[in-house]
């Protein structure tokens, strides 16, 4: 692989682990704002729509992590490098994402703890992940 092509997959692979983390913290938020509103039948009105919205927004925020993890993946196996972690950290997606809807099925504060896990897993692979390509890509940089 040429010093040009291997610089662009590394900048690829840097870019989606950001992208990656951009959805964690606004998924982070989002949840957050849904535990502190409460479930729409949990509130009336204008606060029944309010929390309605925050959490539509939470669960299309949940599906855009699955494509971003995809994203993740993707670029990790082009690189070569942060294969293991990103499988990983897509299969935290996965998992996470299935404790979320179990959460709203039953909701249980057990599952709704998963997700919290999930989030700090996902968090500190995609940063692992980033930091890797950095790493590598001022590697070449000098070289």
């Amino acid at each position: 692989m040429s010093t040009q092509t291997q610089r662009s997959s590394t900048e690829k692979l840097t870019r989606r682990s950001r992208e990656a983390l951009y959805a964690l913290g606004l998924q982070f938020l989002l949840g957050m704002a849904a535990n502190l509103i409460g479930s729409p039948e949990e509130n009336s009105g204008a606060g029944a729509a309010v929390a309605g919205i925050v959490l539509g927004l939470h669960a299309l925020v949940g599906i855009g992590l699955i494509v971003v993890s995809v994203r993740v993946w993707m670029a990790a196996r082009a690189e070569r490098a942060g294969v293991r972690s990103a499988l990983w950290a897509f299969i935290v997606i996965i998992l996470t994402f299935l404790a979320g809807v179990g959460t709203m099925m039953t909701g249980s504060g057990w599952l709704s703890f998963l997700m919290s896990v999930g989030f700090v897993v996902a968090a500190a692979l995609y940063v692992g992940i980033g930091a890797g390509a950095l790493l590598r890509q001022r590697a070449s940089t000098v070289q």
